[in-house]
């Protein structure tokens, strides 16, 4: 197969340098043979090289120096062919933001689209299915101002699936698997990939790919208030530690008279509401400031540390609580007697 082919720019990153290119990578007489073609623009077009095989992989690449130190970074890949089908892969989620998050302890979703695969005998049977991995790789989540940079850990778990005919296929359920002491302080990413199938002569090439980011479940505390205690006066020194707050969420403090009760909507403490819509989890802490104002009565009382996320139907969830007594009435009983 002698052809030429002019290829947009793929998805290239918003700056472009010299050094970015296109690699094509395709399979001539049991040899890969690869061509670097550069790439000078964030728009439009770049012929290939000669198409000499059934199929052929373009990558797109970018040079990232740091440290004096340069590497090339993939940015995106897409195989062309004869016969491959063509397929989509999109991340699903409750989370409706781009590029596709979720949490967690929550399932997300993928759908895979193929079209175009060949059933004709003539057709070899590599053609007639893909092969669909699912991989990973780690964020760093260590340190309390977590930037969550990728930490070089990554791999592909062992299951994979494999399609033989044209439709639509969509799992809405998928737990994430991220290798993590505390499964719901998982931090990473999960993508899913559609690939030709191993057994073809030519190298195994990626077809579509779809990546949704798994934040921590956030978590929380209240300090500085003892439980149980009996206060004289509205507590001073009440603070709220906060950590992973979903990317974009609505945390806040609210506080009630009686016995913690899940469900109960009580007051909320203004200091403490926190608005984020953000890329990746924030951390606070707050100051529990303002309760004088709030605290009416003499009697039980329970502050709630409450978050609002994309799940969950926008129900809040309860990160922290405690409960404590308050007593400012003091009686005096006594009397007063003369002596002559």
């Amino acid at each position: 197969m002698k052809a030429f082919l002019s290829l947009a720019l793929l998805s290239l990153a918003s700056a472009v340098h010299g050094q970015d290119f296109i690699r094509q990578i395709q399979t001539v007489n049991n040899a890969s043979v690869i061509y670097d073609l550069p790439v000078t623009s964030n728009e439009g077009s770049v012929t290939s090289k000669p198409l000499a095989a059934d199929s052929a992989i373009f990558q797109l690449y970018t040079t990232v120096t740091a440290n004096n130190t340069t590497t090339l970074k993939k940015l995106d890949e897409k195989t062309v062919g004869t016969y491959l089908p063509q397929v989509t892969v999109t991340a699903l989620s409750e989370d409706p933001y781009y590029p596709p998050r979720t949490r967690a302890d929550k399932p997300y979703g993928m759908r895979i689209t193929v079209a175009g695969m060949s059933t004709a005998a003539t057709v070899a049977d590599y053609l007639k299915k893909v092969q669909v991995r699912r991989s990973y790789k780690l964020y760093d989540a260590t340190t309390y101002a977590t930037t969550y940079a990728a930490t070089g850990a990554s791999g592909t778990y062992a299951d994979s699936f494999v399609f033989r005919e044209n439709g639509t296929f969509t799992d809405n359920a998928i737990l994430q698997r991220l290798p993590a002491e505390r499964p719901t302080k998982a931090v990473g990413e999960e993508s899913f990939t559609v690939y030709t199938h191993p057994d073809a002569s030519a190298t195994q090439s990626e077809l579509a790919k779809a990546t949704v980011t798994i934040w921590p479940v956030a978590e929380g505390s209240i300090q500085g208030i003892v439980a149980g205690k009996v206060y004289n006066y509205a507590p001073q020194d009440g603070s709220i530690i906060l950590r992973d707050l979903y990317p974009k969420s609505v945390t806040y403090a609210q506080v009630y008279k009686g016995k913690q009760a899940t469900g109960r909507v009580g007051t909320p403490v203004p200091a403490t509401v926190l608005s984020y819509n953000t890329h990746a989890p924030q951390n606070a802490q707050l100051a529990l400031s303002g309760l004088d104002a709030l605290l009416t009565d003499d009697g039980d009382y329970t502050i709630e540390v409450l978050t609002i996320t994309p799940f969950n139907g926008g129900a809040p969830e309860l990160l922290a609580n405690i409960s404590f007594v308050l007593k400012r009435t003091i009686r005096s009983n006594g009397a007063i007697m003369t002596m002559d």
